[in-house]
């Protein structure tokens, strides 16, 4: 795990504009102008310091929402960038910081997760909302840096995940029935094979995360050489040689019960 710069801390307050004045008044921090928002069902305020990062964040929200202040205002979070969100919340929870809070049920790229010895959370938010980030709040800024976060590390004596021959049948599963539903046109269905942190290898590139392999099967979709599937082994007919080593092949692991493609061990 390589810690990038937490971009922001924020404190979960009663009254957003008090406490503003109280920060300006006594540590003459500048505030951009407090902004509105909905998330669900819950209205809420927000607001961040003008110089950063690490920005200073306040928000308000109702009882019940996620920064509920019914028994005072606390500090809150911090808060990092991560590649992508679906792949990092679950190393994240997996090395010990539970899912306290995830937004992206709400159409919404980000999660909150406890950080229990410290009595306080973590924020991690896709890289694919920065931009909007820095047109509204740091127009100062270009980029900032994110969070890397792997999973932990296999026990000892345990094999990687797709590699026992249970894996490699489902694998074979996945892939087939991936090509079968390119040959037909629906990539929108093929997408759906895989879970949000699949990585897979096409034409030589490296493609993570669910948002990276639905553009390529858009892309694919838009040409006209298609897959060629067979029971044995998936091939393409253009991007392969006429047979295909057992090292070369694909190989999948299961998350939450549902398939997913991992890296191949070689290029194809």
């Amino acid at each position: 795990m390589e810690m990038g710069d937490h971009y922001h801390l924020c404190f979960a307050v009663q009254d957003i504009d008090a406490a503003c004045r109280e920060l300006t008044d006594t540590l003459a921090i500048d505030w951009s102008p407090v902004r509105d928002g909905r998330l669900g069902e819950w209205d809420y305020r927000i607001v961040f310091s003008i110089d950063g990062p690490p920005f200073l964040e306040l928000v308000q929200g109702p009882p019940g929402s996620p920064w509920d202040t019914s028994t005072g205002s606390r500090f809150d979070h911090l808060g990092f960038w991560v590649e992508e969100i679906g792949t990092a919340k679950r190393a994240l929870a997996d090395r010990g910081a539970p899912l306290d809070f995830d937004a992206t049920t709400l159409r919404r790229p980000f999660t909150y997760h406890r950080l229990d010895s410290v009595g306080a959370r973590a924020e991690l938010v896709d890289r694919s909302v920065q931009p909007d980030f820095i047109r509204t709040w740091a127009p100062h800024l270009a980029v900032m840096p994110t969070l890397r976060v792997d999973p932990p590390a296999a026990p000892a004596g345990r094999p990687p995940p797709g590699t026992s021959p249970e894996g490699v049948a489902a694998c074979r599963a996945t892939l087939i029935d991936f090509l079968s539903e390119i040959d037909r046109g629906h990539a929108t269905d093929a997408l759906e094979l895989f879970t949000d942190d699949a990585s897979f290898a096409a034409r030589g590139r490296q493609l993570q995360g669910r948002l990276a392999i639905a553009r390529f099967l858009q892309e694919r979709q838009a040409e006209t050489d298609r897959h060629t599937v067979s029971t044995s082994s998936p091939t393409r007919s253009s991007d392969r040689p006429p047979t295909t080593s057992s090292s070369s092949r694909q190989r999948c692991c299961c998350t939450s019960g549902r398939r997913t493609a991992a890296t191949p061990s070689t290029a194809p």
